[in-house]
Parts: structure tokens; C-alpha cells; sequence
């Protein structure tokens, strides 16, 4: 039980530094800026040791709530919606003509599937998955669930 109580209480550990980790990220990367804008330099690296080298990171985010995002998303749809109605016709024409294709093509691939296999070939398969199963075996492992106690 000794080993198993020192990984509980590591994990246990990494679980709590990495959500202190997460608080004061905020203002590690306030701090970062400052770093940067005092020393006139544009390397984002600011802060690097022998533990660990830290870097600035610019991610590229959009605001799809945005008012002027979401009317054109509205305007798309509505445009959508009358260009579906104004042709239709020709829309279910056209559908009509894919179904048959896609029936077509799924009668050539069955036959097409056919002449790729053989009664022998099928026996081989299944001898094969009846060998695969002969070697199942277990492999041991742990599952670790971490109770985090908030301080």
C-alpha cells in the first residue's frame, strides 16, 4: 500500500499546483508584458532559468457574439433560406439526380466488393480472428482519481 498512497498523494499534489498554477496566470503574463515593454525588445521570451523558459504567446480569438458578426450570420441565413426557396425546382431536380448517382455507385461498389473477395479468402479472415482472440491477454495498469480538497 506504500507505493500506492504516494501516487494518490502525488497526483493529489500535481492536481493542486496545477490549479495555483491557473490563478496566478493572470498576472504572470501582466507581468510578462511589462518585461517586454521595458525592455524595448521583441523576443516574447521573459523569464528563462534553468527550470524553465517562459514565453509570451499572442493567439489569434474572434468574438463571434459580436453584434455586427451575428447580423451578417442572420443576413447569411436569410439569404440562404430565400435563394432555397427561389430555386427549389431545381434543387430537388438536382437531388433527385445525386440520389440516383449515389444509388449507382452504391450498386458498383457491392459489385465492385464481390470481386474482391473469394470463399477461401473469407475462411482466412475468420481463421485469423480466431487466432487474434487465442492471443488476448491482460495488461496491468492503475486508474487514478484525484480528490482535490480546496484550501
Amino acid at each position: 500500500m506504500k507505493h500506492l498512497k504516494r501516487l494518490a498523494e502525488l497526483r493529489n499534489q500535481i492536481e493542486r499546483l496545477k490549479a495555483e498554477a491557473d490563478a496566478i496566470e493572470p498576472d504572470a503574463i501582466l507581468e510578462g508584458f511589462d518585461i517586454i515593454e521595458s525592455n524595448n525588445s521583441r523576443k516574447n521570451v521573459v523569464y528563462n532559468d534553468d527550470n524553465a523558459k517562459i514565453v509570451i504567446q499572442l493567439r489569434t480569438r474572434y468574438d463571434d457574439k459580436n453584434l455586427s458578426v451575428v447580423r451578417l450570420d442572420e443576413d447569411m441565413v436569410r439569404e440562404y433560406e430565400k435563394v432555397c426557396r427561389s430555386n427549389a425546382t431545381a434543387i430537388a431536380n438536382s437531388e433527385s439526380y445525386l440520389n440516383d448517382i449515389k444509388e449507382m455507385l452504391t450498386e458498383a461498389e457491392t459489385k465492385h466488393e464481390a470481386l474482391l473477395t473469394s470463399p477461401y479468402l473469407e475462411t482466412l479472415r475468420k481463421q485469423r480472428a480466431i487466432a487474434i482472440n487465442k492471443t488476448e491477454h491482460k495488461v496491468p495498469g492503475l486508474a487514478v482519481y484525484v480528490h482535490y480538497l480546496k484550501r
